[in-house]
């Protein structure tokens, strides 16, 4: 409870079990008692079995109190920076919320305007396997019965997408400026105020500014992006399908010789940069700021990353379909907020139902091009690319299940609308689960969104794991046993498990958990009133208040009751009469106590807030380590008995974090002041002989290649070393005249036998030479 972050299962195990011998070993030096003796196997087995479900439940339990913890330290840290009070304090919120509407409904009139003129008409996240792309947006040519097998190792950079997936938002081309660090003090206000000052809000003006998370790594310092109106002499910039700088003539990826002429809104990005650059933000409350600024360049070519397979499933679309509805409803109903004679209406989701019947209605629904062809085209055509063998062998109603049909592709086009709606116009993505306040700090969070893998690489496993994830059931395949020969497998499904290697049944536990957590993320934004907030790290209202309050108060008799508020000493017969006094006395106090409680509530459950328990900085996804930063917290993979270190020993008590990473600390029999000798540290000391001419030869060296020659005999193979100012060079003083004693000159080192040690034969087995 004392570390700076949460620790893995593994390590709070071992923790757990050294507190356990401990108790036990104060139990039996208090009471007496003998040491329990050894079990047998059956024994042994039933009391591993009791001793995880305890270490587990313990570890539940320090889990839930170590995030109530630190949500409230890390919120008492940073609530009264300008970051945090613009994300979660709620007077900075209200007037932050009513300027990004009026933002947004700007980019709401633009995306209805694209969807009526069916810019949105071929759009997919359906993605093909780089390695059967024919880099025209569809698969290479199949031989005869070849299907699309499924990665052995899923990765997120394996897909690329089908013909209509590369669209890309217009948005992030538009004239902008990037303003390279900002101090976490910094008030948007002010910010935005300057922009106007010296930019103006004409063609070529301020529209927008925009601020990033803060990263952590960085003393919670952001960066920012001044987003510009189009100059008025501005041209469109180059567009092309492919979105990666090609003609559609020009194959060899040269780029046209006039793009740079007509980017023009370059041109008025470079005129804001002068007008900015260098200008300091004058703040007399916080204190001044200096904006350093570039011109920001997008990234040409964003990358999309690849899904779990389990969202290929028709069972996760139908359920990835329920929930963005709901947020795309939410969503709109927070942008009605204003009145629809200035703003329009607002109705995303019935504009994209609407035209995805269209759509249906004129047959422009057909499944991607990785996907198998209906069986009752086989009569008359060959085989196509991605067709499945098994139209040849099984029967046909079989198959046909495994075609997208019309239903489901008007399910997966809807989505798929609902998706790029939410990314272009609340820049939110749905998979991630973050909201931005543009298209720039969305691009930098989550470049180029996601891709759906092919549907015929689905596995049975991965089919049965999607349908669990979609209704709610727990993992379908559950680890087997091992050790109990006598156990049978009673369901269907764990009969199947044991076919699975424990590879797969590893990757499926991992898809599954990652779309577990992407749901549960959802459900916080969609029925925040239904969360634990206990498992978040918060606590409901009253129940925080009685916890927070019980530190203000003190009973010094059976009805003496003592006000501990600042400055107050008044005594009462009874807790409730204290309770009274306090919420009409200390009104101010009280109403602080309760903002500071739905603080930390609103912080734990913002989806994507910067959580505490992750020490190394990427706690959302968005700042990954460089190098040269030190990992801390429990490595992966950790297990004590793998360290060659006894966790009985008593001197370990007070020390065990410690003693776990430093073996030296462990040792009951170690002499601190031995250490202070730099000659002799612990251990045998296996310099070489005179390789280093200013030190002594170790108690232990063994001959060198010449160390046969006579001359050399009073040097090589000591038992101890030698006296001081002697051949060796300013030796240490010899045993018995101060020098270090046996047990120093061995400590550190576990000695099975004088031969393992000082054998001359490469064997092992020589004799002793000293």
């Amino acid at each position: 409870m004392s570390l700076e972050y949460q620790v893995g299962f593994n390590y709070f195990a071992e923790w757990w079990r050294v507190e356990q011998v401990i108790k036990e070993e104060k139990e039996r030096a208090k009471n007496g008692g003998r040491k329990p003796v050894l079990k047998g196997e059956r024994e042994a087995r039933e009391e591993r079995g009791k001793e995880r479900e305890q270490i587990q439940a313990a570890y539940d339990e320090y889990k839930e109190k170590l995030q109530v913890q630190m949500a409230k330290s890390f919120v008492d840290k940073h609530k009264r920076e300008e970051w945090f009070k613009e994300r979660y304090d709620p007077a900075y919120l209200k007037t932050f919320k009513a300027k990004l509407r009026s933002y947004r409904h700007a980019i709401y009139t633009d995306w209805e305007r694209q969807l009526d003129d069916g810019i949105f008409d071929e759009f997919t996240l359906e993605g093909i396997y780089k390695n059967e792309s024919n880099g025209a947006g569809g698969i290479v040519e199949k031989e005869e019965g070849e299907t699309t097998a499924a990665n052995e190792v899923l990765g997120v950079g394996d897909l690329l997408p089908c013909k209509g997936g590369e669209l890309r938002d217009e948005a992030a081309l538009q004239p902008t400026l990037l303003i390279k660090t900002i101090a976490p003090t910094v008030n948007r206000e002010k910010v935005e105020e300057f922009c106007k000052e010296h930019l103006g809000e004409g063609a070529g003006g301020f529209k927008w500014l925009s601020l990033s998370d803060p990263n952590p790594l960085k003393k919670c310092h952001r960066i920012g992006w001044v987003i510009l109106h189009p100059g008025e002499d501005a041209q469109p910039m180059i567009i092309d399908d492919r979105g990666d700088g090609r003609d559609e003539d020009n194959e060899d990826g040269a780029v046209k010789e006039d793009i740079e002429t007509l980017q023009t809104p370059l041109g008025t990005a470079h005129k804001a940069l002068e007008a900015l650059n260098g200008k300091t933000v004058i703040d007399d409350d916080r204190g001044n700021f200096t904006c350093h600024v570039g011109v920001h360049e997008p990234p040409t070519a964003p990358r999309k990353k690849a899904l779990w397979d389990l969202f290929s499933a028709p069972e996760r679309i139908e359920r990835d379909l329920q929930l963005a509805e709901r947020l795309v409803f939410k969503m709109d109903n927070e942008l009605k907020e204003y009145p629809e004679e200035e703003f329009g209406n607002v109705d995303g989701l019935s504009k994209i139902e609407q035209r995805v019947e269209d759509l249906r209605s004129k047959g422009w629904l057909q499944p991607p091009a990785n996907a198998p062809v209906p069986a009752k085209k086989k009569e008359v055509e060959e085989l196509e690319e991605g067709e499945d063998e098994a139209m040849e062998d099984e029967d046909e109603g079989l198959y046909d299940e495994e075609v997208d049909d019309e239903e489901l592709l008007a399910k997966k086009k809807k989505l798929d609308l609902l998706i790029e709606y939410l990314r272009r116009v609340y820049n939110f993505c749905f998979f991630c689960v973050f909201e931005s306040d543009s298209v720039h700090e969305l691009t930098r969070k989550c470049a180029g969104g996601h891709l759906r893998r092919p549907r015929s690489s689905l596995t049975t496993a991965a089919k049965a794991t999607a349908r669990a994830t979609a209704t709610g059931q727990s993992f379908p395949y559950k680890k087997q046993e091992t050790g109990d020969a006598e156990a049978e497998v009673g369901t269907v499904e764990e009969k199947k498990a044991s076919k699975l290697s424990a590879k797969t049944q590893q990757q499926l536990q991992r898809a599954f958990n990652w779309v577990k957590t992407y749901e549960d993320k959802l459900l916080q934004l969609l029925e925040p009133d239904t969360v634990d907030l206990k498992k978040l790290g918060g606590k409901p209202l009253e129940e925080a208040l009685e916890d927070e309050m019980e530190k203000y108060v003190r009973q010094e008799d059976e009805s003496k009751w003592r006000c501990k508020v600042p400055d107050c000493t008044k005594l009462f017969k009874g807790q409730h009469f204290w309770r009274k006094h306090v919420e009409k006395r200390h009104v101010e106090w009280f109403e602080k106590l309760q903002n500071d409680i739905n603080l930390v509530n609103t912080y734990v459950l913002d989806p994507a807030h910067i959580a505490p328990s992750r020490s190394d900085a990427n706690s959302n996804g968005h700042f990954p380590m460089g190098n040269h930063v030190a990992a801390t917290g429990t490595p992966r993979g950790f297990n004590l008995a793998n360290m060659n270190f006894n966790p009985a020993n008593a001197g370990m008590q007070n020390g065990f974090n410690m003693a776990l990473f430093n073996p030296a600390i462990a040792g009951g029999n170690w002499d601190a002041t031995f250490g202070h000798d730099d000659r002799h540290q612990g251990g045998p000391n296996r310099r070489g002989g005179h390789r280093f001419n200013n030190r002594t030869a170790g108690p232990y060296d063994r001959q060198q290649r010449d160390g046969r020659n006579p001359r050399f005999a009073g040097s090589g193979g000591r038992l101890t070393p030698p006296p001081r100012g002697g051949r060796g060079g300013g030796g240490g003083a010899r045993f018995g005249d101060g020098g270090p004693g046996p047990v120093q000159s061995t400590q550190g080192r576990s000695i099975k036998s004088y031969e393992d040690l000082d054998a001359v034969g490469s064997g092992g087995n020589g004799e002793l030479n000293y």
